[in-house]
């Protein structure tokens, strides 16, 4: 009886996710997603990718360095993958520069910590 409930549970929760990954909108601003939707959309982009460069998941993945075939696969599936070998997926698919605009600060900030390295006191009289 247990095992038949443990069985119904994960097949419930397979098909919440395959209806997830069917009804989220590619194009989405992250902004409005949740963190999950964000890894779903990634994993979808990441895969018309692949496919319009006519590359089988096995030869991407021997592309980009991977462990093995089924790293890629399982990030196209769910959409997790560890941060190292995103960047190696970004870096096979010639878009890694993308990356580095993603924790860079802004103008604005840039020109206020200026501005406020100025105003430092060099000594006090």
């Amino acid at each position: 009886m247990e095992n038949n409930l443990l069985s119904k549970l994960k097949s419930l929760q397979k098909s919440a996710q395959s209806t997830k990954k069917k009804n989220i909108n590619a194009e989405a601003s992250f902004s409005t997603l949740t963190d999950e939707e964000i890894l779903l959309v990634l994993a979808h982009r990441a895969k018309k990718l692949r496919i319009a460069n006519n590359l089988k998941q096995k030869e991407f993945s021997e592309n980009a360095a991977l462990s093995s075939a089924t790293t890629y696969s399982n990030f196209e599936q769910t959409g997790k993958i560890s941060l190292l070998n995103f960047i190696k997926v970004m870096r096979a698919f010639g878009r890694v520069s993308e990356l580095e605009e993603l924790l860079k600060s802004d103008i604005a900030s840039l020109i206020e910590h200026a501005k406020s390295r100025k105003k430092e006191k060099k000594r006090v009289r």
